[in-house]
C-alpha cells in the first residue's frame, strides 16, 4: 500500500476491467471529515441516506468493482458464489442507521441492495425504498400485499443477478433528464421471466399468485419504490451516499438532485465516483469506520442488538403487510430473535 498526499492509504494501484482504485483515509484526516459530516447532520432538517453494495461487504457480501468485487473476479475468469443471505447479519452501519432513523437524524433510506439487511436491522419498510427489490419479499400483484420470508423467495426460479448484493445494473432508462421525476411503469419489460413463487396471497378474498420482488436485468424498477424515493429526495437538504459507486441510474441521479436543489451531497466510498466533484464532502473510508465515528460525534452511545448467525431457520414464515404497523414489526423481530442469538454491539471507536 502506498500513501496519497492527504494521508490516505491506497489499497490498489492498478486499473483493469471491472477493477478500480481504492483509497482509504484514516487517523486525523478521517476524524476531521467525520466531524464535518456530523455538523452537516446537525444543521440538516431532512437528511436522506442512499446505500449501495459497499455497506454490506462487512457482512460477507461482495461489491461490484472493488479488488474482491464480483465484476473484478469475473473479469479474471473466477466463479463468484452467491452467499446465503439468510445466514448473514446486518453490519454496524445498518444498526447505526437504524438508530439514526429512530432519533430523527435521518429521515429515509434509499437502497440498491436486495439483501434485506436494512429491514433485519430494524428499519421499517415505510422508512426505506428498495429500488431493486428484496430477496425475502414477495408481493401480490392483485392487492399489493407484501410478505417477508425467512428464505430467498426466488430460489429455484431464476438467479436474479450475478451480483449477490444488488440487482443487476439497471437500464439507463431510469436516469432522470433535467429536474423532472421519472414516472415508472410496474409492467415487466422482460416477459419470459416468471416471478411467481408458487404461493398464494392470504388476504381475504384475494388468493393472488405471489411474485418475487427482485428486479432482474432489463426490467423496470418498481414505480412505487422509485416514486417514493424521489419524493423524499426532493424534500432532502442533505444526501449521504454510503458504499455506492454512483454509476447506475436512477440511484445515482437522486443524491445528485439534492445538490442541484441547493442541499449538501456527502459521499462515503472507498472508490472515487463520477459525482465527487459535485459533493460538499467526500470521505474515502469503510462505511463501518465512518458510521462508528459519526455515532460517537452524535452521542449515539446506546447498546444495539446484533443478530448472530445461526443454522436454525424460522419455524414459520412471517408475512407482514405493506402498512408495517409497529405491532406487526415487533412481532416480526420477535420471530427473528427466537431463531438467532442476540448480542450487543458497542459503537465506541476501536482502539
Amino acid at each position: 500500500m502506498s500513501q496519497t498526499e492527504n494521508g490516505a492509504r491506497r489499497r490498489s494501484n492498478r486499473r483493469g476491467v471491472g477493477r478500480e482504485m481504492e483509497d482509504e483515509e484514516e487517523g486525523p484526516v478521517l476524524r476531521a471529515k467525520v466531524k464535518h459530516l456530523a455538523q452537516l447532520v446537525r444543521e440538516s432538517k431532512y437528511a436522506v441516506v442512499y446505500t449501495g453494495a459497499g455497506i454490506s461487504t462487512a457482512a460477507g457480501i461482495p461489491d461490484f468493482r472493488g479488488p474482491s468485487g464480483v465484476w473484478t473476479l469475473q473479469a479474471k475468469g473466477k466463479v463468484v458464489a452467491e452467499p446465503d443471505f439468510t445466514k448473514l447479519n446486518p453490519t454496524l452501519t445498518h444498526y447505526v442507521l437504524r438508530s439514526f432513523i429512530e432519533r430523527g437524524h435521518f429521515h429515509y433510506i434509499v437502497t440498491q441492495n436486495i439483501d434485506s439487511l436494512h429491514l433485519r436491522s430494524g428499519v421499517p419498510s415505510e422508512k426505506q425504498s428498495e429500488l431493486h427489490g428484496n430477496y425475502s419479499l414477495e408481493t401480490c400483484p392483485l392487492c399489493d400485499a407484501r410478505y417477508f420470508r425467512s428464505h430467498a423467495v426466488w430460489k429455484g426460479l431464476t438467479t436474479p443477478t450475478k451480483n449477490p448484493s444488488t440487482a443487476r445494473k439497471d437500464l439507463r432508462q431510469g436516469s432522470t433528464q433535467g429536474d423532472d421525476k421519472p414516472q415508472r411503469s410496474n409492467k415487466r419489460q422482460v416477459r419470459n421471466i416468471d416471478h411467481r413463487t408458487g404461493r398464494l396471497c392470504e388476504a381475504d378474498g384475494c388468493a393472488g399468485e405471489l411474485e418475487s420482488s427482485v428486479v432482474l436485468f432489463g426490467e423496470s424498477l418498481p414505480a412505487k419504490e422509485v416514486n417514493s424515493a424521489w419524493d423524499h429526495t426532493y424534500k432532502a437538504d442533505l444526501a449521504l451516499v454510503l458504499g455506492s459507486s454512483l454509476k447506475v441510474g436512477p440511484a445515482c441521479d437522486m443524491p445528485a438532485q439534492v445538490g442541484k436543489n441547493g442541499g449538501k451531497l456527502v459521499i462515503v466510498n472507498l472508490q472515487h465516483t463520477p459525482f465527487d466533484g459535485r459533493a460538499s464532502l467526500v470521505i474515502h473510508a469503510r462505511c463501518d469506520d465512518v458510521l462508528r465515528l459519526l455515532a460517537e460525534e452524535l452521542d449515539l452511545s446506546e447498546q444495539n442488538p446484533s443478530l448472530v448467525s445461526s443454522n436454525r431457520a424460522l419455524e414459520h414464515d412471517v408475512g407482514v403487510h405493506e402498512d408495517m404497523s409497529s405491532e406487526c414489526y415487533d412481532q416480526k423481530l420477535e420471530e427473528f430473535e427466537r431463531s438467532f442469538m442476540v448480542q450487543t454491539t458497542s459503537f465506541a471507536p476501536r482502539t
